[in-house]
């Protein structure tokens, strides 16, 4: 028998943006972060977006910031 996947419990966005912080994602501006994590889905904007901009361990490449993936999406 297929064994389930088990997903990660939801989380608010401010602990999004604190998750993303932690990876190393430059968040200047949280007010700007959240009106765009509630406008745009975490992982419409942050999974697919953000593939190049991580290394290996999952952090993110030096110097990486918040409005950069947003650029990208808005591309």
């Amino acid at each position: 028998m297929e064994e389930l996947k088990h997903h990660q419990p939801s989380m608010t966005i401010d602990e999004q943006i604190n998750n993303l912080k932690s990876l190393g994602l430059i968040i200047n501006d949280d007010i700007y972060a959240r009106k765009i994590l509630n406008d745009i889905s975490y992982f419409r904007l942050i999974k697919a977006y953000s593939l190049n901009l991580k290394v290996k361990n999952g952090h993110y490449k030096d110097n990486i910031k918040f409005e950069q993936l947003v650029e990208l999406y808005l591309f």
